[in-house]
């Protein structure tokens, strides 16, 4: 019992490090452009999150719960907070939290954007194309190449791999990942699998999967997030088995703005050769019909996600006075559970 929760607390400790190592500071850009797209208040259905500049390079994060079994809004305390950013991208950000009682600062990337708050989304990564003879690979692709908006599935052609987590912003630090979900978008096909934590050593050795039209596709092996190794392949392989292949269709219901009004339907239709390539092999746990899923496509074509937000701006401008009001609530008393002429 005792070795099992020392490796899991081994665990929890190398993801606080690798959060920690995700991005550098930028000095180049004034910290009052890096805080005014996230500056403010959001809200989602569970909480509100408030963020208010501290000082030149603090910032307080406020959480207050909208907890489903009460009817108050319970204010949790305000965590210390900073900003960092990324050179080539206007909506890509490493938000670090300091919890209390955690040595370590905890980064999780955000994509902020408009009214939108994402803290699971995926980005582009470049990779390999390999026509007929495995020895003749072309140019890598850039993950700055350009993206026709017009054409919506172009837009999403490429390799992306998972960034952030489904779970968002909690009170405490989570444990790391078990997998990172990665896709490749070809035409209106797609080839969708997981990069499972291992503890393999980091090398940049590639590896190859195969679409419809026989093109070969490369990509990383492993990817390392800070002190932590992820791998799509078992041992040492060079060729990827376990995945699931299919269609995809983008749909929209306005063309007013590029983050607005698309809808991704996945079909899956195969799987690869691997033995666990079976068709619930890679489960989305977080949407029970792959069908009509709101699609974002953000950063100029560089970052995408799929489903609502994790919060979105917030129309309330004082979020104390909305606290005081919601609560003076006065509710009906309970049903109760046995009825009056039963006892």
């Amino acid at each position: 019992m005792k070795k099992r929760f020392f490796h899991q607390f081994s665990l929890v400790l190398s993801f606080f490090i690798a959060f920690n190592l995700f991005g550098q500071e930028n000095s180049d850009i004034p910290l009052s452009q890096r805080v005014s797209n996230i500056e403010g208040l959001w809200e989602n259905g569970c909480r509100f999150i408030e963020f208010s500049k501290k000082d030149d390079s603090l910032l307080d994060m406020r959480i207050v719960l909208k907890p489903y079994y009460r009817f108050v809004y319970e204010k949790t305390g305000t965590f210390s907070a900073s900003l960092e950013t990324q050179e080539d991208s206007k909506s890509l950000f490493y938000l670090k939290i300091r919890y209390p009682y955690v040595k370590n600062t905890i980064v999780f990337p955000v994509c902020v954007e408009n009214d939108f708050f994402f803290t699971s989304f995926y980005k582009k990564i470049p990779y390999e194309v390999q026509k007929e003879d495995l020895d003749d690979f072309s140019e890598s692709k850039d993950e700055n190449s350009q993206n026709s908006f017009g054409n919506k599935k172009i837009a999403l052609d490429g390799f992306w791999i998972e960034q952030g987590s489904p779970d968002g912003i909690l009170l405490y630090p989570k444990a790391p990942p078990e997998s990172v979900d990665a896709y490749f978008f070809m035409g209106d096909d797609y080839i969708r699998f997981r990069y499972w934590l291992d503890d393999l050593e980091y090398n940049d050795k590639k590896v190859i999967v195969k679409g419809n039209d026989g093109t070969g596709y490369i990509f990383p092996r492993l990817l390392k997030r800070g002190s932590l190794v992820y791998s799509c392949v078992t041992n040492t392989g060079s060729i990827l088995r376990n995945y699931e292949t299919g269609k995809f269709i983008i749909a929209s219901d306005t063309d007013a703005e590029k983050t607005k009004g698309l809808f991704l339907t996945f079909k899956p239709l195969g799987a690869g050769p691997g033995s666990h390539a079976v068709a619930d092999t890679y489960p989305k746990s977080q949407f029970s019909v792959l069908e009509n899923l709101p699609l974002y496509i953000t950063d100029d074509g560089k970052l995408f996600s799929i489903g609502e937000p994790f919060l979105m701006r917030s129309q309330v401008k004082d979020l104390d006075a909305e606290i005081r009001t919601h609560n003076s609530k006065r509710r009906p008393p309970p049903e109760p559970s046995i009825p009056i002429e039963d006892l």
